[in-house]
């Protein structure tokens, strides 16, 4: 058959209730070609090749962690490292395992409340707070809602009434010293939207809060305390801040958002596991998390795009970034001739949700909360530089996406049940260059504003259907 090669000038837009997307009006296409066409470069040819890289974006680990988490850490710009009032971390410790090479060295803490330890000892700061609970706190009897839910029995959960100023400068004096005394110098909040006190379950709460607080609004008291932070030069990473963006967003720098491209699930099946043994339930990789019937990465991709806007609405204020957190299963391979799996890096879905997240250039994440050694990989370092264009590009021969960028490009594309060779055209493409494809690893070279890439398509080991997959080409400097 013969292939017809045009050009087309297409406008993407996308719709989000009333807000609409464009994309750049940019020459491309792209379309199936024969396995033939596809050209891999020969080791004798790709000798002399440099690939750009750079510090990582962001990463979580532990300060308890091995030698091998600790350097891991290191290659990051932020590292996620511990409790800020985890009275086991000590700046000591810190200096010791080298944590101050990081630039961004920072702590967690849980913003809208407390632990109170029932049978243990309590440090003077929260010792106050519970001291005088009928007016610190929102919940001076209970319920004890979050202790209760994660079966807890050592502890009972205080939510900070922040409508006092002395409660909100407290925990803000609080948080300070603590980073000093330990040598932090920067903090992450969870349920950092304070949008918990909305739920159902949290009624008397905030019903309290109102009766405390008559004429204050919860979440202009959040946003102010996050305005303190950021007046006294405080690095802030929050969690989904977005939630309550016009609150919150002016006063924050990097929002981190969970689980938007890929989650982990847990399936009951009874295997032998190598070095597990016999197991009944195992974690597995959900590409599809946004809905319990979704079925595209479409999903994903309306809410990458609402937060698309609000990177740029909130850009003026400060505001950098948003931070996909993905969660990930290992992936499992049966051992020949055996009913023995041994679990290997969830390869596919770390460049999935890496490329997934680049389609708008986010920081990015995946995390293997069964063996956080199983997460380490090398993409997080690749330097694709600034992006090209406003927005990326739907391909029109496979249901998939591209964004370029100065120095290279991603792919993203739903599961199909057959390998591709795919031409992508486009004038960013720049002519006869070296390409490094970084999931396989292998060499290939452009031409003519083109290039033919390979597309292997993974299936699910247990339901043997096909996923996703995210690619990231570099080119050669």
């Amino acid at each position: 058959m013969k292939k017809l090669l045009a050009f087309y000038h297409i406008s993407l837009f996308l719709s989000l209730g009333n807000t609409l997307l464009f994309c750049d009006t940019v020459k491309y296409n792209s379309f199936i070609v024969p396995k033939d066409e596809y050209r891999i470069l020969g080791k004798n040819q790709t000798a002399n090749f440099k690939i750009p890289t750079k510090v990582g974006d962001y990463a979580t680990a532990s300060i308890f962690g091995g030698k091998d988490e600790i350097s891991w850490a290191k290659k990051f710009n932020i590292a996620e490292l511990g409790g800020i009032d985890d009275n086991h971390i000590t700046h000591r410790i810190l200096q010791e395992k080298g944590i101050f090479k990081i630039k961004h060295h920072i702590a967690y803490d849980w913003m809208p409340a407390f632990y109170y330890y029932t049978d243990g000892e309590n440090r003077k700061f929260i010792y106050n707070l519970y001291k005088n609970r009928d007016k610190t706190t929102l919940n001076p009897n209970g319920p004890y809602i979050h202790c209760k839910e994660n079966h807890y029995n050592w502890c009972q959960d205080y939510y900070y009434n922040l409508g006092d100023q002395a409660v909100l400068d407290a925990k803000i004096n609080d948080l300070i010293t603590n980073m000093k005394e330990k040598g932090f110098n920067g903090l992450f909040f969870d349920w950092a939207d304070g949008g918990y006190i909305l739920d159902k379950e949290y009624k008397t709460v905030y019903e309290n809060f109102k009766k405390l607080n008559p004429g204050k609004d919860y979440f202009k008291i959040i946003g102010d305390f996050y305005k303190k932070l950021k007046d006294r030069g405080i690095f802030v990473v929050t969690n989904q801040a977005f939630r309550k963006d016009t609150y919150l967003l002016p006063y924050i720098s990097y929002d981190m958002t969970e689980s938007y491209v890929t989650t982990d699930d847990e399936l009951t099946k009874k295997l032998q596991i190598k070095s597990k043994g016999w197991v009944d339930k195992i974690p597995v990789t959900n590409y599809f998390p946004i809905y319990e019937n979704s079925k595209s990465i479409k999903d994903s991709l309306q809410f990458i795009d609402l937060l698309t806007k609000y990177k740029k609405k909130y850009k003026e204020y400060g505001f950098k970034n948003f931070i996909y957190l993905n969660y990930l299963a290992p992936e499992y391979k049966k051992i020949h001739g055996t009913s023995l799996y041994k679990m290997e890096k969830p390869k596919n879905g770390i460049y999935f949700s890496y490329a997934m997240a680049k389609l708008t250039d986010n920081f990015v994440y995946a995390e293997v909360p069964y063996d956080r050694k199983l997460e380490r990989d090398n993409v997080y370092f690749y330097n694709l530089a600034l992006p090209l264009g406003k927005y990326y590009i739907k391909l029109d021969a496979i249901h998939g996406y591209v964004r370029f960028y100065k120095n290279g490009f991603v792919l993203v594309s739903e599961g199909y049940n057959n390998q591709k060779y795919l031409r992508i055209i486009s004038s960013f493409i720049p002519n006869n260059r070296p390409i490094y494809d970084a999931y396989n690893k292998v060499w290939i070279r452009s031409k003519k504003h083109s290039a033919i890439v390979k597309l292997d398509f993974q299936k699910d080991t247990f339901t043997a259907k096909s996923l996703p997959l995210g690619r990231v080409f570099i080119y050669a400097q």
